[in-house]
């Protein structure tokens, strides 16, 4: 039953081991990319959508590691019109969290969680209340 259980646990740890190597593997363009292409959107919709110039888009998207501030990325889940979950793994792979200790990451959040996703709209609040707004 040892021998068994012990083949288990290998196997167990080969499949998880892969997962890591594909997770780690993938940047935050890469998972971008991967829901631009899942969604079939153009990259004008997704810069327009996250009031983003054209050529900082081009530049994101031409390095594979590029490291967007954490505006530039929230920017982009909404436009993409990410779930929370979604939003929460690329923000994560350009290294940023959406904080419940920071008022402002808790407003984007509530936007994000119930699937609004005009950026204007979302500024709009953020400067009625005195956060500062998403980009410029």
């Amino acid at each position: 039953a040892s021998s068994v259980r012990t083949f288990m646990l290998q196997k167990s740890n080969f499949g998880l081991n892969g997962q890591l190597d594909a997770c780690l593997d993938l940047t935050f363009v890469d998972i971008l990319m991967r829901y631009i292409n899942e969604k079939g959107w153009r990259d004008s919709r997704v810069y327009k959508a996250a009031q983003m110039d054209r050529r900082l888009f081009s530049k994101i998207m031409s390095d594979r590691n590029y490291k967007p501030s954490k505006d530039t990325a929230i920017a982009l889940t909404i436009a993409l019109e990410l779930t929370l979950k979604q939003a929460n793994d690329l923000l994560s792979r350009a290294g940023y969290t959406l904080s419940h200790s920071n008022k402002r990451d808790v407003i984007i959040e509530y936007f994000i969680r119930e699937g609004i996703h005009d950026l204007s709209d979302i500024n709009e609040v953020l400067y009625n209340l005195d956060q500062k707004i998403i980009g410029r």
